[in-house]
């Protein structure tokens, strides 16, 4: 009987190599590399969903090879191939909806946000049943702070293609609890990714199952209008200063001093001082930043009482980092007043808080919002379009929690003389070792220049990763010390005065 079965057993197995090896050896029809390749991209085989496609597209171009072809270089993180291949899709099929949304989700992986809402609105022109040009749209409107068209949009998209993964995750993020779970373990189960962005997904899902659906960070004071003292901090005797910071204190039980960070999210801790305070785990969690080791493993964890200056916040959860970053006790991004209209005053050394505006009208696209800049927020990241020195430009990180002004590895050439530098960047993922610096680059964004500027290369490559748009560098502490930043997290606008 075992004999009968093994021999059964290779019988089969022989049919289905001779199979196989047939379908690789002749090329498969267009029809057949599309089912394949969509396949394959659903069960995050990228590279597997790229070759079937090849295999088809030579013979029969058509914008839904396209589209799978580029949306796969893109998940494979290969943006100059996505580039590449999404202009051929466009000079084949000038007219194709699909390939104009394809052609936007390049730009706004690239970080030419305002191009690729030019795309996707041209793709809806054509076809308002695009579903691809819905779910752009309403990323693009996410990042302006159109949070209703947003979920209007990829509600739209997620409506016209439910097989589309990318909408179902977008669709699901937007929900109220406990929809958003089930959403996101739908899409956990069909369709599958890379391990570090699957990763990240199920951190997400783990952290909303634990707050249940609870508000979190609810000013219990009723204060309208806050000023509050920063107070100096350094990395050491003689190293200078490295921003400012805010006293907090958690639970009643220990005060800390912490980084005030434009670019940080809500407040981070050790892990020694969330366990001083009864900090209380709620879920594992990944803290990206710079660094070569990958995201740190951290914890999110439930804090009852958070106290600054005369504010008190309620039911608060705070990120909690394996070790302390630069001897700090940890920071506290601006974010957190996000209720507030907030003044950053460096050369004052004041934080202040006032009631917000009046909101502008939702289609007033006027590039100067009476001294505002527009800004696009990817979650608590405020990126800027800055042009560093004449050959550079691109998103930066409106950034205090950086000591210096960054720009990328790959921009040192083109901006300008620079010299060799051996120093360490530190950052969640460790130490990442800077190569170049220049002392008298010329910073340009918002409606502020700012000439003499010292600044470092740093690879910001996982976090424009992490991000899905690309960014060019970080607008630092050293560029912002002398100024004056205001945040309208709301709106998604900011505004800069220099000090006089």
């Amino acid at each position: 009987m075992r004999l009968r079965l093994a021999a059964r057993f290779g019988a089969v197995l022989l049919a289905l190599l001779l199979t196989f090896s047939s379908w690789a050896q002749s090329p498969a029809s267009p029809d057949e590399a599309l089912a394949v390749a969509r396949r394959l991209f659903r069960q995050g085989d990228f590279q597997g969903a790229k070759a079937a496609v090849e295999k088809g597209i030579d013979r029969r171009p058509s914008p839904e090879l396209y589209a799978v072809l580029v949306e796969s270089f893109l998940k494979l993180d290969d943006v100059k191939s996505a580039e590449e291949y999404s202009r051929r899709a466009l000079e084949s099929f000038p007219q194709s909806p699909l390939a104009l949304a394809t052609r936007g989700d390049v730009y706004f992986r690239r970080g030419l946000i305002l191009e690729a809402k030019s795309e996707y609105e041209s793709a809806l022109k054509i076809d308002e049943a695009c579903a691809r040009a819905w779910l752009g749209r309403g990323k693009v409107d996410a990042v302006l702070a159109r949070r209703n068209q947003a979920k209007q949009a990829v509600s739209r998209a997620h409506e016209l293609d439910p097989d589309d993964g990318d909408a179902l995750y977008e669709w699901a993020i937007r929900q109220p609890y406990p929809e958003n779970v089930s959403g996101l373990k739908r899409h956990l189960e069909q369709f599958r990714s890379d391990p570090e962005s699957e990763g990240h997904e199920r951190d997400y899902t783990e952290l909303i199952k634990a707050l249940a659906g609870r508000q979190v960070w609810v000013l219990t004071s009723d204060v309208a209008r806050s000023e509050i003292k920063l107070e100096t901090m350094s990395p050491g005797p003689g190293l200078g200063i490295q921003g400012y910071g805010l006293r907090v204190r958690f639970n009643d039980r220990a005060e800390a001093h912490l980084l005030l960070d434009t670019g940080a999210s809500g407040v981070t801790i050790t892990r020694k001082f969330a366990e001083k305070i009864g900090a209380r785990k709620l879920s594992d969690t990944a803290l990206e930043g710079i660094g070569k080791r990958g995201a740190a493993r951290g914890y999110h964890a439930w804090v009852d009482k958070v106290t600054i200056a005369g504010l008190e916040f309620r039911d608060c959860f705070v990120h909690v980092a394996p070790n302390a970053v630069s001897d700090l006790d940890g920071m506290i991004g601006t974010d957190v007043f996000v209720k507030f209209l907030v003044t950053v005053d460096f050369p004052a050394r004041k934080l202040r808080l006032e009631p917000l505006p009046a909101p502008f009208p939702a289609d007033d696209s006027s590039a100067d919002r009476k001294g505002y800049s527009q800004v696009f927020a990817f979650g608590h990241f405020l990126l800027l379009r800055t042009q560093a020195g004449d050959k550079v430009a691109g998103l930066f990180v409106v950034d205090s929690g950086s000591t210096l002004s960054t720009v990328l590895p790959e921009s040192a050439r083109r901006l300008g003389p620079m010299r060799p530098l051996n120093t360490m960047v530190t950052g969640m993922s460790g130490g990442a070792n800077s190569a170049f610096i220049a002392d008298d680059v010329t910073l340009e964004f918002g409606n502020v220049r700012r000439q003499n500027q010292r600044v470092i290369t740093v690879d910001l490559h996982s976090v424009s990763k992490d991000l899905g748009t690309e960014l060019a560098g970080q607008i630092g502490f050293n560029t912002l010390e002398n100024m004056r930043v205001v945040i309208d997290y709301r709106d998604a606008l900011v505004g800069f005065e220099n000090s006089h």
